[in-house]
């Protein structure tokens, strides 16, 4: 057996690993957790390893879907279903998304098992797939009385997506002919899902929500810059999450907690879902008023780049949010704590998305080494071949390069072939930093 020294010193590193990994995530204001959500994620939280904003997220996520379609916000002529589609974003293994999503899970299973079973799915194809799982039900059952295999209950229309790896579903979206994107769009709107492909399919009154878990690296290698500017990653909120703490004997919350917390969640879930539009209290028409503003405008990052386009639905998101405090407060106005705990959530997003799109050590990296040519810069070519020695996927390598160009760091020409025939090179040239006293007034 290991010496008992030997053993504490192994925990030892595994705490400081904990720390580590805790001190590279954003800052994040308490008052997300003043809630009733975030009262549910504190009673559990000290018996999981799980990031308790991962938990919260999760709650959220499902809680919404479970509220239906009777409860919305209004933004302007539009109507917010209280949808809110969590993208967790953690290393493998160090970030623990699955005990977020593990943790969250047994609340909501003690509260609605039928929901968990039947209205939680994974499996994201394609447009198709999705608006099928809806037009199931309009179709109605079969001659023999029997439902299509899959089908959601009669009259049920609402879905929670669970991905475990959205990089696949991704990947999936990418490919040509594929019109999820477009479908998720849709969905996150609310109301009516159609395609327009050779099985195309019609569904109404649809009510999606979607939890996605995936890697910073995984994130940063597969979006591109045509997929933010699209508009569907607008609306997903990412929260970065890790390891909080070193647990190798938990067993979990008790199951007399789970229970009771349970019980309590479905009784405020069941009265929340009375409610149609959700107003403001007196006290909150202010707040609400700086946050559209503060969450509605420029949010300090470059123009056109990746944080600016992720971040760019955060003041709806915000209202999506506080709707579904203030359901489970079993109240159709909007208080000032509802939207306090909303707005810290979404400014963890918006830090969240820089923290995935900026990998420092290797952007810090790049640019040096293209710095390092001078005036020629640097052909796509070369810093395909030579830099990343071929061992990069194209999509991560145009991402590095789209975040430098974001920041100002370097400048992207075209260059004529020698021979004068053929396609024109892209040469990246490190950008010189500006110099005030050369500037004139």
């Amino acid at each position: 057996m290991p010496a008992l020294a030997d053993l504490t010193d192994t925990e030892e590193r595994a705490r400081a690993q904990v720390a580590h990994a805790r001190k590279a995530l954003p800052g994040l204001d308490s008052a997300v957790y003043d809630t009733y959500l975030g009262w549910i994620t504190h009673q559990i939280a000290p018996t999981t390893e799980a990031d308790p904003i991962g938990i919260l997220a999760s709650l959220l996520c499902a809680a919404g879907v479970h509220l239906g379609r009777s409860p919305h916000v209004r933004a302007g002529d539009d109507s917010h279903p209280l949808l809110v589609w969590p993208l967790i974003v953690g290393r493998t293994g160090g970030g623990r998304k699955g005990a977020g999503w593990g943790s969250a899970r047994r609340v909501l299973t003690a509260a609605d098992a039928d929901f968990m079973t039947v209205n939680v799915r994974s499996g994201l194809t394609s447009g198709e797939g999705l608006a099928a799982m809806f037009a199931a039900d309009e179709d109605g059952p079969d001659d023999d009385g029997k439902r299509a295999p899959g089908a959601l209950p009669p009259g049920d229309k609402r879905l929670l997506v669970f991905e475990a790896e959205w990089a696949g579903v991704m990947q999936r979206m990418k490919r040509e002919g594929n019109s999820l994107s477009a479908t998720l769009r849709n969905a996150w709107d609310g109301g009516d899902l159609s395609t327009l492909a050779v099985s195309a399919r019609i569904a109404k009154d649809t009510h999606v929500g979607i939890l996605g878990h995936i890697t910073p690296k995984e994130f940063r290698a597969k979006v591109s810059a045509s997929d933010l500017a699209g508009g569907t990653y607008n609306r997903f909120l990412p929260i970065a999450v890790a390891q909080c703490q070193f647990l190798p004997f938990s067993q979990g919350a008790d199951p007399n907690l789970i229970d009771r917390l349970g019980s309590e969640l479905r009784e405020r879930l069941a009265e929340g879902a009375q409610f149609g539009t959700l107003g403001f209290t007196d006290d909150a028409v202010g707040l609400w008023r700086r946050l559209y503003i503060e969450l509605g405008g420029d949010h300090g990052d470059a123009e056109g780049g990746p944080v600016e386009e992720f971040s760019s639905r955060a003041a709806p998101n915000c209202l999506r949010i506080a709707g579904i405090h203030a359901a489970l407060d079993g109240t159709p106005t909007i208080g000032v704590a509802h939207l306090t705990a909303a707005a810290a959530l979404v400014r963890y997003s918006i830090a969240s998305a820089r923290a995935v799109f900026t990998d420092t050590t290797a952007l810090a990296k790049l640019a040096a080494w293209i710095g390092a040519a001078g005036a020629d810069g640097r052909t796509r070519k070369a810093i395909t071949a030579e830099y990343f020695r071929g061992n990069t996927p194209a999509a991560e390598v145009t991402t590095l390069l789209d975040q430098l160009k974001a920041a100002g760091q370097i400048t992207v020409t075209t260059r004529p072939p020698a021979s004068g025939r053929g396609r024109p090179s892209e040469v990246y040239t490190a950008r010189a930093p500006d110099n005030p006293t050369n500037k004139t007034n």
